[in-house]
């Protein structure tokens, strides 16, 4: 992130590589700043739009949440997700970062067609509320 001449921040790579742990080789930096603008108007809508969170705790459907070890989001946040929907599994992913798809990119190949097929994880659940140590 970085600031732009009238001081409002614009989205241009900082060379932060969120895909890996540290020590990890470097990854490419990608194009697609769509995250940045999604989570900017999510923001500035939270003062605007009721809580999603109780309509989604009603919600019986499957989700899959995949959690990287070196994943910048606070785990408190990652976990919400977990107690939010009620059918949400939850997988952690060792050697990544938040850029899953770019750190361990057939772990979550893997992960997304087991769980489309409704077959067996290729990696367990992980249950509890505290972060992986």
């Amino acid at each position: 992130m970085s600031t732009s001449r009238n001081g409002k921040r614009s989205p241009r790579s900082t060379g932060a590589d969120t895909a890996r742990c540290p020590g990890s080789a470097p990854a490419e930096a990608h194009d697609n700043h769509q995250g940045f603008y999604v989570n900017q108007q999510t923001v500035e809508d939270f003062a605007h739009i009721p809580d999603p969170r109780p309509a989604l705790r009603q919600a019986r459907v499957p989700a899959l949440i995949m959690r990287g070890e070196c994943d910048f989001v606070p785990w408190e946040e990652t976990y919400e997700y977990r107690r939010t929907l009620p059918q949400a599994t939850l997988v952690y992913l060792p050697h990544t970062g938040h850029d899953i798809t770019s750190g361990q990119r057939e772990a979550y190949d893997a992960l997304l067609r087991a769980f489309l097929r409704d077959d067996p994880l290729p990696l367990p659940p992980y249950t509890s509320a505290r972060p992986p140590s």
